[in-house]
């Protein structure tokens, strides 16, 4: 059977691409929302916790494509409280992953195993090491 004229030149074609590209996870925000709820928390209560204003949180709440840096995901993982494994989760929903070979997400990793829930407090621990700050600083 003869292939398209498409088919031949694209060196990346693959049958089923269109399919697998029509299964995309739910957007970020939408993540966000259901955890939210989950865990029984208002989207207040959560954006104040994680030292994220207003503003950028109805950025991150309206989707549009808008992905948060990962240390706003990270802020957010703490004020909902989430296990490691809920919070590595949601960092691969914005497109983000904790690395053993970076002193920030050493840091948070000890946290967030230590129940340390307070974003403020988390933020005294990266100030002591020199590290970037979560939320809005």
């Amino acid at each position: 059977e003869l292939e398209s004229v498409e088919e031949i030149r694209s060196p990346f074609y693959e049958p089923n691409l269109a399919e697998a590209l029509s299964n995309l996870d739910e957007p970020f925000s939408d993540s966000l929302r259901a955890l939210i709820q989950a865990k029984g928390k208002t989207e207040v209560e959560v954006y104040k916790k994680a030292n994220i204003d207003r503003k950028l949180f109805s950025k991150i709440r309206s989707g549009n494509g808008y992905t948060p840096s990962k240390r706003t995901v990270l802020a957010l993982a703490i004020a909902l409280e989430l296990s490691l494994e809920e919070t590595e989760k949601l960092l691969r929903k914005a497109g983000y992953a904790l690395s053993h070979n970076n002193i920030f997400d050493i840091i948070i990793e000890y946290c967030i195993l230590h129940k340390h829930y307070k974003v403020l407090e988390v933020n005294e621990v990266l100030f002591s090491y020199d590290q970037p700050l979560l939320g809005s600083c």
